[in-house]
Parts: structure tokens; sequence; C-alpha cells
């Protein structure tokens, strides 16, 4: 299943489904192929490349913000899991701040 891990400095984070425990990330430089590609797989947030992940979960969704600074930008729909949480990777695939497996290998946590 693939993966996505992203540096977040900046919260944008936000609870969208209280009872179901879903929330929206964003603003990404992701093309539209690549977040079609990670639906169904798991997203990552870290505060730096050496640290763990501090949210993440299943993504279930991707839209794209159509106005505003963010136009263009993906926003994934993910449902946060504990298991995405303290994992940490490897320094080394990282590229502007992601880093993405198309296959997840077993999580390292912290």
């Amino acid at each position: 299943m693939a993966s996505i891990h992203l540096i977040e400095r900046t919260d944008n984070v936000r609870k969208t489904d209280k009872t179901k425990n879903e929330w929206e990330s964003g603003n990404w430089v992701v093309s539209e192929e690549v977040a079609q590609k990670l639906i169904g797989g798991s997203l990552y947030l870290h505060r730096g490349k050496q640290h763990p992940s501090h949210f993440g979960g299943k993504i279930l969704s991707y839209r794209v913000e159509q106005s505003g600074p963010a136009a263009g930008l993906v926003v994934f729909t993910v449902k946060a899991t504990m298991d995405c949480k303290d994992v940490k990777t490897d320094r080394k695939g990282w590229s502007k701040d992601q880093k993405i497996f198309a296959d997840t290998p077993v999580p390292e946590h912290s």
C-alpha cells in the first residue's frame, strides 16, 4: 500500500468529522495522479525529516483547492490512526519536504 510522509510546519490540520475521527490536511504540492494513488494508503506528518510522525492516518480522499492562495494544492481527508503516530522514516528519499512510498514497509515506531 502506498504512503506519504510530509513535513508539516503550519499545523494545517483540522477535524472535519468528530464522530468518524476524520481530518483534513493540506495544502500539499502533490499531483492529482499521485494523490489518487495514495487513496487507501497512509499519511504521516512530521515536524522535521528526522522527527517521528506526530499525526497520521488512512487517506480516504483528496481534493484540489480551486481558489485563493492555495489554488491547485492538494488537501487530503484522513481517518486518524494511532499506528501512524511516532513513526520514523530514513533520512534518504525526501524531496521537497515529502517522501512517497509505492509500497509501505512496516513502520518503525520510536
